[in-house]
């Protein structure tokens, strides 16, 4: 392995001290002169037509300045893709779910906005409403769009192999059933943006934006408005988890409302409206039949998904697609049918949510594992390992499999949770669940532009600046880049900066989602930074008279490889370039994907999309209280294989959130309505997340296996760890019990219930 300076190391965020001192500027900490306060009226129905809508009142409230609603708008809808665009900026005709944005008002202070609305008078006409899977695909179901035949959105067939064939020649085949609720992101940072229209009559958006350059095209395009006209600039996010992608009502209403007073207009949501009205994750019903043979061998998987949405397309398309992309690895098999479908209900949008999809796919895929292994008395690690795909393998989808530790991971992981033991001699009431993941190293294919960018100017006083187009929500990016083209340089961290995003500045940027941040920005800011270096190798080899190949760069110094001693300060080689050569010291570096073959949503699903992929493997342990069904999480342990780790301290955080995270979802986080489609959970009062206290010991295990393609051998590592987490949970607390539960969450009620229902059949019998 190559000696790094601060590749693989634990490096504090640079971002660290700023948040936690509490300098950090957020989009709600902002203020402008003249800046008027905005807040959105919501719709108190989940399905209603809109006949009329009366802001009489509303305008002539003294201290409002402007009121708008839908018709205030060009009529343009959006969407991820040009077959799912179906959303306006507010609603003309029809709401679709309850809390959604049909009005706003901007006033002199918040409280004046606040009773403004009240005097908004709107009329509906209450339309039967579907909120359920099975409610949305019933015979004669209302249509939540007139144009979604059976409410689906998108759908998706996928078929490798002869699945029935391979089903026959099966010695043991099992269907089951699983499924998974709404959760929300759960941010602290709720959403928020200041706008203003310039003297030049440019928009200038503030907000918190997890991408802002997918935000700022979908915007324009709903606004009829050129991208030149509008200028987006990040600050400081409070967590994004995906809840932080599209444009919103709030900044469309804030917008037009900046555009009709041609003063500033801020609008912050509340964690109530952030909670019952954004986006969330799909809940879903999986059906999978799998079939293998006596000696554990996979032999095939038919599986049938439907994935409720909620009112608007938003990634549906995207979302159904990755599910069943999910099943294709890590495990080897070459026959899978798949066919998945997203359905429209009145319910708030989904959404992408850490991890997308692949969460949920995992955790039935890796449950139905379990349940499969304990009926035929297979070992739940051998089982695993015997199915593992290894360097070598080509998947039944067409992806080259290569530089994979996945068994390394699963034997680690084997070993450090102590499965050989436990298999022998189970505690009583104690259980332990595996969980793993594979997923494409940093995904591209999320808007039209797939590249990434970066430049790196290099100071007079030879301290860094990087400027490249990712978002920091908390991943460490920044830190990842910043260290990036710290070894590249030969500087220490301190000398590193990093720009504030800006559409106006800063490089082009495809987004932050599907693990793409350290690949593709890191790729761009090493490629950026190697140029900066090149330009400085020319004038230090001048300098030091050796060839250029004979010039490293190190501890803020340039010098001789064979000679180290022979060198000068990094300092006196860039002033050399700019006061003596007169070249400013600017590198410039971009990076896509070396080979990709995507598939059409509607397509086949058989293409190299990947060019290469990150693994994944969890074991947790739990102990149930029988009489209380309550769940005790003991410990759990991660193995990941993400290539060469930029930040070992980053990566144990991201394995460590994502455990914490999952927990919530498989053991009490659920969002809940009434039967007309009001939320009850909307406060973290009744919406239950784990927090620093349920969390357990974590012992992470980084296994190095560089990729030929990512940054000094770096894969992408943000969002597959969640995939492993869930299934662990799952799948121990059913071991822990001695009952399969296959809904999630798992309650202790639920916990408590199968017990007594456990323990009656015993009676009985």
């Amino acid at each position: 392995m190559p000696e790094f300076s601060v590749i693989g190391k634990d490096i504090p965020r640079l971002d660290g001290a700023v948040k936690v001192s509490g300098q950090a500027i957020y989009a709600a900490d902002l203020v402008a002169p003249g800046m008027l306060h905005g807040k959105v009226l919501r719709s108190p129905f989940a399905h209603a037509k809109i006949l009329s809508i009366d802001t009489s009142r509303a305008e002539k409230l003294p201290g409002v300045r402007a009121v708008c609603t839908g018709k205030d708008f060009p009529g343009i809808k959006f969407g991820f893709l040009p077959s799912t665009r179906d959303q306006l900026p507010m609603p003309v005709d029809k709401v679709r779910y309850f809390g959604e944005g049909i009005a706003a008002v901007a006033a002199v202070d918040e409280d004046t906005a606040e009773e403004a609305l009240d005097l908004i008078k709107v009329q509906y006409e209450e339309l039967p409403a579907v909120f359920t899977i099975e409610e949305a695909i019933a015979e004669g179901a209302p249509l939540v769009h007139d144009h979604a035949k059976g409410n689906v959105t998108a759908s998706n067939r996928y078929h490798y192999g002869d699945v029935d064939k391979a089903l026959k020649e099966s010695d043991f085949v099992r269907e089951e059933t699983f499924r998974s609720q709404r959760v929300v992101q759960g941010f602290i940072e709720p959403h928020s943006i200041l706008a203003n229209v310039d003297a030049e009559g440019r928009v200038v958006i503030q907000a918190s934006k997890q991408s802002p350059y997918i935000t700022w095209r979908h915007f324009c395009r709903a606004m009829n408005l050129p991208l030149s006209k509008v200028r987006m600039i990040n600050y400081y996010i409070g967590g994004g988890f995906s809840g932080k992608q599209d444009p919103y009502d709030l900044d469309f209403a804030c917008v037009k409302m900046a555009q009709k007073t041609g003063r500033p207009v801020k609008i912050t949501l509340s964690q109530q409206e952030v909670l019952a009205a954004q986006r969330m994750r799909h809940s879903k019903r999986i059906t999978i039949k799998l079939g293998v043979k006596k000696d554990g061998t996979l032999m095939a998987c038919d599986a049938k998904a439907y994935s409720e949405g909620g009112g608007y397309a938003a990634v549906g398309a995207l979302n159904i697609d990755i599910l069943g992309r999910s099943f294709t690895l890590p495990y080897r098999m070459n026959n899978i049918r798949y066919e998945g479908y997203r359905l429209y209900t009145n319910k708030p949008i989904c959404g992408a949510v850490r991890g997308q999809a692949q969460v949920i796919g995992r955790y039935a895929f890796e449950c139905m594992m379990s349940l499969v292994a304990d009926e035929m008395g297979l070992d739940q690690l051998d089982f695993r390992l015997k199915n593992s795909y290894r360097n070598g393998d080509i998947t039944c989808n067409g992806s080259h499999i290569y530089d994979f530790a996945f068994v390394e991971a699963l034997e680690k992981v084997g070993e450090g949770i102590g499965w050989r033991k436990y298999a022998k001699e189970k505690p009583p009431w104690r259980g332990i669940g595996f969980g793993s993941g594979s997923t494409a190293s940093g995904s591209s294919r999320f808007s039209g532009y797939t590249s990434s960018a970066a430049v790196v100017k290099v100071t007079e006083d030879a301290t860094i600046t990087v400027v490249h187009g990712g978002t920091e929500i908390g991943q460490g990016i920044d830190t990842v880049v910043g260290q990036i083209a710290a070894e590249v340089l030969g500087v220490p961290m301190e000398d590193v900066t990093i720009a504030v995003e800006d559409t106006d500045h800063t490089l082009l940027e495809a987004g932050m989602y599907a693990s793409r941040g350290t690949v593709y920005a890191g790729s761009a800011v090493k490629a950026a930074a190697e140029d900066a270096r090149r330009q400085l190798t020319e004038v230090a080899a001048g300098m030091l008279k050796v060839p250029a190949e004979q010039v490293d760069f190190r501890n803020r110094r340039v010098f001789d490889k064979k000679n180290p001693a022979k060198g000068f300060s990094l300092q006196d080689v860039v002033r050399k370039a700019y006061y003596d050569v007169g070249k400013p010291v600017y590198g410039r570096g971009s990076w896509t994907a070396p080979r990709i073959d995507f598939p059409d949503f509607e397509g086949t699903g058989l293409g190299t999309h990947p060019f290469d992929y990150s693994a994944i493997v969890q074991a947790v342990e739990v102990e149930v209280d029988p009489e209380t069904g309550k769940v005790k999480v003991i410990k759990t342990v991660a193995a990941d294989e993400l290539g060469q780790p930029i930040n070992t301290l980053l990566l144990a955080g991201q394995l460590e959130g994502s455990s914490l995270c999952e927990q919530g979802q498989v053991l009490y986080e659920e969002m809940v309505w009434d039967k007309k489609g009001v939320p009850l959970t909307a406060d973290f009062l009744n919406y239950k997340m784990p927090t620093a206290m349920d969390a357990p010991p974590v012992t992470t295990i980084h296994i190095i296996s560089p990729s030929p393609y990512g940054p000094f051998g770096a894969k992408g590592g943000g969002e597959i760890s969640t995939s492993s987490s869930l299934p662990a949970y799952a799948n121990a607390v059913s071991a822990a019990v001695g009952v399969r539960f296959t809904a999630l969450p798992i309650t202790p009620q639920k916990i408590w219930k199968a017990l007594k229902e456990k323990n009656a059949a015993k009676k009985q019998k």
